[in-house]
Parts: structure tokens; sequence; C-alpha cells
């Protein structure tokens, strides 16, 4: 299964309650072409970075979902052709996913070698003496 997130901002003349139904509506459009929705979150309102049909702000809603991938297209048709949403975006998140998580074990192997270094030329030093006061300790 594909992760995707759909972030799309409302008109701000809607109410609440009809932010709400909208909201419910576009999970129901997910869940009846077969994905499943893991998240929901309504931003709340905010301000536009730029106007939109001479509209300056709107209520933005985020929603996490998984998929095939097939639904992802009809779902776009859905969201372009209603009046309520000024704009949509649709993002496969698993690949950044994955891509974050081999960042981080990337750096993890990296901080687990610089720790096997110092601790090996610690070592080293213990021995030739020069640990701690080493050379000042031989006078």
């Amino acid at each position: 299964m594909r992760k995707y997130e759909l972030l799309f901002i409302v008109r701000p003349t809607l109410s609440d309650q009809e932010t709400a139904a909208l909201t419910e509506q576009v999970k129901g459009h997910i869940a009846n072409l077969g994905a499943t929705i893991t998240n929901v979150q309504n931003l709340g309102r905010r301000q536009l970075a730029y106007e939109i049909d001479h509209v300056r702000e709107g209520t933005y809603v985020l929603m996490h979902f998984e998929g095939n991938g097939t639904e992802v297209a009809e779902l776009d048709r859905r969201l372009r052709v209603s009046d309520a949403v000024l704009r949509h975006i649709i993002i496969r998140i698993d690949e950044e996913l994955r891509r974050a998580e081999r960042m981080k074990r990337r750096r993890q192997r990296k901080a687990a070698r610089r720790a096997q270094a110092a601790a090996s030329r610690q070592v080293r030093e213990q021995k030739s003496g020069r640990g701690k006061g080493g050379e000042d300790a031989k006078s």
C-alpha cells in the first residue's frame, strides 16, 4: 500500500459545520475508492499566501491515507470540480518516508563509526602512555 497526503483549502464562506460535512464527504469518497484513511486534521482558518478567486483566507484540512494509487486520479477529479474547495494537492509520501528512514540509518551508522574510532583512539593512547596527563605524569 502506498501512503498519500491530501491537503485541501476550503472557502471561508462555509461554516464550521459545512466544512466538517465536506471533510466527511471527502473521507467517504476516499473510503469508497478503496483506500484507508489514517489521519485527518483540520488545521483551521489561515491567511493564504496569495489571493485565489478574490479570497484571502481559507480553512486548511490535511488527510493521510493509504491506497494502491488508482484512487488518486478520481479523488483529484472530484476535488477539482467541487466549488467549496479552493485548492488541493495530493502527494505520495511513502518514498519520502523511506528516504528519511535511510538518512536516519546512515546518520546512526556514521555516529557508531565515530564512537568506535574514538574508543579505539583512546585505547591506543592509554597503551602508549599518553592518556590523561601521560607525558606530564612521566616527568
